[in-house]
């Protein structure tokens, strides 16, 4: 017979077994809420010294919880990951660091007294829970520093440089700055600590802020003891974490939103260091090290007012395959870097296969026109986000530095693209917003008319390797063709599928570029803001978010964005959560496609780009036509005055019928069935044996046209069976849907 396989999760797990057990059996004690089963675990802790009795009891502790399974025991594994991080590794330096800064030097000394890494992780969560999640928050703000997914890094530039420790920072002040640019409502709290951190061998002394602040309300189904469905509303915390280093004036900040990356940031600028960000915006920095995988020798530019001797990398650091391993090879500025790398790891080195650079070191031999005083330059470049330029003292060198930078291809700055740029470029943002793949190549963004130099430095989007494969639509051949260097700066040379010349096209044709989504995304929602009575930001589904509320008619009317309509299961996704919202009322739906379903649940589609206004009017959108729109898909958002299936595409409809909310249709077979269902019901034999209803279908059943979720939502509320067995029909009692919305809650940033 096999053996059950057990519930206990290996982090749980991993307590039980190496934590001290009186430790073990506490943390796994603590419930934080309601919903969490009590697990009624042995209480009479063994005498530690005893290690039969400590072993009996670790057994005992495994027992009782696999009594219970995985979705009971998923909190205490949840709580034992977070004891582990901090127990391992980088995280127990993370825990020390803070604890030493927070605690005074009791309770210091009762965290150190504990037996080991995990004990004092352990204890700390249990008895100094502030300091545990502060520490948390330094060890992801560290590992952020490794991996840009939700970090930025930003550069100040100082008139003169700034004393700054933790004690000297208004907290109060800097958390009402960040309060009121974040636009968040009076009774939403927000908090902010500053602690000192030590210089370590990777990165010199720094402060950190940790900022705290309630998110916008959301809500989540709760399954009831008594089988009935509830709503329990919450507000998510949100956190952001700051670390500014004094040496070289650079602000580094982790947060979800690369919008409050950027408001921490200027704020703490504003608050803390006195900067005027009008005058001397923040700027990030992004460093493109790809052009090492090709060679690692670089030609001195020529720059105005310089001349160079030399220019050479006597540092290349790489990643293979995962951050972990790396191959770091170190010259003299005497040797040639390629040579030595061609000689000792072949001439197709591993350089050229690298997952990713993650340290580049260059030096400079150089001398100002007219001075005959040779100097020397040194730049380091760690990951896309880091360069000691900033940290030199010396203005001139710095300037030089980012210009040879920019020069080689691989510095590029961040400049906010102006209100009224983005204005004007909105249409295509859009349809960058809505495409099913987040990289894009140089030649489509070519054909949208967006310059990708611009969109890289507003931070939209970022440089990515080229495509590998072209396609070739020539007399003589048609197909794909491989990507080869050309030796005609610009230009690279296309080969066809048998090794055959076709030509040379422009390099910038087949450079991808990864499209920053949650930047464009915010960038379009705040375009989208004047429209809007009242504001949301509530994100539904990666493909559809709330926004706000429009007024039409003294009604708050509800509006969502949502993309990839044209593809029919992302629509009927869409649709399906649409209706689980139907008391939300009759809203708008605005579209980036303009391949659209007319309706989405109880809700009125339109094309966003169709309701743009003229270039010379103040408001980018034409509130008149939107309301005119909305008032004509009105009735049909409610069902109609007849049942009937309209098809908007060849593979997409809508069924309507009154009384009911709209529902979509994705694929012929659902579209043809309901079809035959309306047809029988409006020659008054509404039951459709199903046989005939199926003809000429594969499947046997209307349930197997229909996915799980969407069959589950839809039958004995469209569909529901005949009066005989066999026998299916459409249904068409309801209760009306309301016709006035309820207003959408204002919710913050």
């Amino acid at each position: 017979m096999a053996r059950k396989a057990s519930p206990i999760g290996p982090h749980v797990l991993a307590l039980i077994e190496d934590a001290r057990v009186d430790l073990a059996r506490a943390a796994l004690a603590v419930r934080e809420g309601d919903n969490e089963p009590e697990f009624k675990l042995p209480e009479d802790v063994p005498d530690l010294a005893d290690e039969e009795a400590v072993e009996a009891f670790r057994q005992a502790l495994v027992e009782t919880l696999s009594d219970f399974d995985r979705d009971d025991l998923r909190p205490a594994e949840q709580r034992s990951r977070r004891i582990r991080a901090l127990a391992e590794k980088k995280g127990v330096t993370s825990l020390t660091t803070i604890v030493e800064q927070q605690l005074d030097e009791t309770r210091s000394q009762e965290f150190h007294r504990q037996p080991d890494e995990l004990c004092r992780s352990i204890w700390a969560y249990l008895h100094e829970r502030e300091t545990f999640e502060d520490a948390e928050s330094f060890h992801f703000a560290r590992q952020f520093r490794d991996h840009g997914k939700l970090y930025d890094a930003f550069e100040v530039e100082l008139e003169n440089q700034v004393a700054l420790d933790a004690a000297a920072i208004d907290e109060k002040a800097l958390a009402s700055k960040i309060k009121g640019m974040l636009e968040l409502k009076p009774e939403i709290s927000c908090t902010v600590k500053a602690l000192d951190l030590p210089a370590t061998d990777t990165h010199p002394a720094s402060i950190m802020l940790i900022v705290r602040h309630g998110g916008p309300l959301s809500s989540v189904y709760d399954h009831r003891q008594d089988g009935r469905r509830g709503t329990i509303y919450y507000r998510p915390p949100n956190e952001a974490t700051l670390i500014y280093t004094p040496s070289m004036r650079q602000i580094e900040v982790c947060a979800d939103s690369p919008v409050v990356r950027q408001t921490v940031s200027d704020s703490f600028a504003e608050v803390a260091l006195g900067h005027d960000i009008s005058q001397k915006p923040l700027t990030w920095k992004r460093y493109n090290l790809s052009r090492f995988r090709s060679s690692l020798l670089l030609q001195p530019p020529e720059i105005e007012g310089y001349a160079f001797e030399f220019a050479r990398v006597i540092e290349a650091e790489i990643r293979l395959g995962t951050w972990r391993r790396k191959l770091q090879l170190k010259v003299t500025v005497d040797d040639d870097i390629q040579e030595v790398a061609d000689r000792y790891l072949g001439a197709r080195n591993i350089f050229r296969r690298a997952e990713a650079f993650s340290r580049i070191t260059i030096a400079v031999a150089y001398n100002l026109i007219g001075d005959d005083k040779q100097r020397t330059l040194n730049i380091t470049i760690a990951g896309t986000k880091s360069c000691n330029l900033q940290s030199k003292p010396d203005p001139e060198e710095r300037s030089l530095g980012f210009a040879l930078l920019k020069e080689w291809g691989i510095l590029s700055a961040f400049r906010q693209i102006a209100h009224d740029d983005l204005r004007a470029i909105f249409p295509q943002l859009v349809q960058l917003h809505d495409r099913i793949e987040d990289e894009v190549s140089g030649s489509y963004l070519l054909e949208l008319g967006l310059d990708p130099k611009r969109l890289i430095e507003g931070g939209l989007l970022e440089r990515r390797d080229r495509q590998d494969v072209v396609l070739i639509e020539d007399d003589d051949v048609d197909g794909e063709g491989a990507v080869k260097p050309s030796a005609t700066e610009g230009m690279i040379h296309a080969v066809g599928p048998f090794g055959e010349d076709v030509g040379k096209r422009p390099a910038s044709d087949v450079e991808m570029f990864a499209v920053n989504a949650q930047w464009l995304h915010e960038t379009l929602m705040r375009l989208m803001k004047p429209l809007l009575s009242k504001r949301a930001a509530q994100i539904l589904d990666p493909d559809l978010t709330l926004v706000g509320a429009i007024q039409i008619d003294e009604a708050d009317v509800p509006v969502y964005f949502a993309r990839r309509l044209n593809d029919p299961k992302a629509a009927q996704r869409l649709d399906l959560m649409l209706r689980a919202r139907g008391t939300a009322g009759v809203g708008i739906v605005f579209a980036a496609s303009e391949e659209m379903p007319s309706h989405l649940g109880p809700n009125v589609v339109m094309p966003l780009l169709s309701h743009l206004a003229s270039a010379d009017e103040e408001m980018l959108f034409a509130r008149d036509g939107i309301e005119l729109a909305y008032r004509d898909g009105l009735s049909l958002a409610r069902g109609g005055v007849s049942p009937r299936v309209v098809r908007t595409g060849k593979q997409s409809g809508t069924l309507f019928i009154p009384g009911r909310e709209p529902l979509h249709l994705a694929g012929n077979d659902q579209l043809t069935i309901f079809e035959r269902l309306v047809v029988a019901a409006a020659k008054g034999s509404p039951d459709v044996q199903v046989k005939a209803l199926m003809e000429g279908f594969e499947s046997r059943s209307p349930q197997q046209a229909f996915r799980k979720e969407t069959w589950d939502s839809i039958r004995d509320v469209y569909i529901g069976k005949g009066a005989k067995n066999g026998y299916w029909r459409l249904l068409l009692t309801a209760q009306p849907t309301e016709a006035v919305a309820e207003p959408a809650e204002e919710a913050t940033v």
